[in-house]
């Protein structure tokens, strides 16, 4: 299977340059509805290609190696994430199914752990908006789980088995909770991938943006793996970095 079709789909996002990052940010503190890179970017707009690819590569080769299980996202937005991932179960394996879940109210209000980074209602995105977008692109639904985490990360709306788990929640709080409930559905080498993990201490992310940097990710994630196996290996996606760990028990 091919990926060009995450640019056929979605049109090819442009890989914003540290100059016009830094001046969207000083223009926006006068002026927050304006958004310098906003003049090129489409309805597609929460994912870099980098992003993509790496979403291609981790699923494709789940399903090659048949890794047992269905696909979960947690915090799918509008789902640009997810036609990638509907795309890919689509044309190599239609058994499996993808279970997204969002409150599509944006993010509840934040812990300390996540001090200026997001507020109440950030990075909302309706339903009505999600299930449009794939109208727009001619794929399947995948299944909605539509609530706050603590509402459908449950026995009931969660598949037995995980081959991949994409985490994409933000916070802290929703991270830990998330971890927890997916872990031990999680197969033996199954994969675990976090759209946004950040470590100061890598060195590797050029951004400015507070929400690729949000400490409650990693600090979650710390925590979790404190009595376990893996640990999160970083991954370059543009100007920021992403997180992922494989299942090896």
């Amino acid at each position: 299977m091919d990926n060009v079709f995450i640019s056929q789909l979605l049109g090819t996002p442009p890989r914003q340059s540290r100059f016009t990052e830094i001046l969207d940010g000083l223009v926006r503190r006068t002026f927050p509805w304006i958004r310098i890179d906003s003049v090129w970017r489409s309805k597609w707009r929460m994912g870099n290609i980098e992003l993509r690819t790496h979403l291609f590569h981790i699923l494709t080769q789940l399903i090659t190696f048949e890794v047992p299980g269905d696909i979960v996202e947690i915090g799918c937005n509008s789902g640009e994430s997810s036609v990638i991932l509907q795309k890919i179960i689509q044309d190599m394996d239609p058994s499996r199914q993808l279970h997204v879940y969002d409150s599509f109210q944006g993010v509840p209000k934040p812990s300390h752990h996540d001090k200026d980074v997001y507020a109440i209602g950030d990075m909302s995105a309706s339903e009505e908006q999600f299930r449009k977008n794939f109208e727009s692109v001619g794929l399947q639904l995948p299944i909605i789980h539509a609530g706050w985490f603590e509402e459908t990360l449950t026995s009931s709306q969660l598949p037995e088995k995980i081959a991949f788990g994409f985490i994409d929640c933000d916070l802290y709080d929703a991270s830990l909770l998330a971890l927890n409930k997916i872990y031990p559905l999680l197969s033996l080498n199954a994969i675990c991938f976090f759209g946004a993990y950040s470590d100061p201490e890598s060195n590797a992310a050029i951004t400015t943006k507070s929400c690729f940097k949000s400490p409650g990710i990693k600090r979650a994630c710390d925590e979790f793996f404190r009595d376990k196996p893996e640990k999160i290996s970083l991954l370059l996606t543009g100007t920021h970095t992403s997180g992922y760990f494989r299942k090896s028990i």
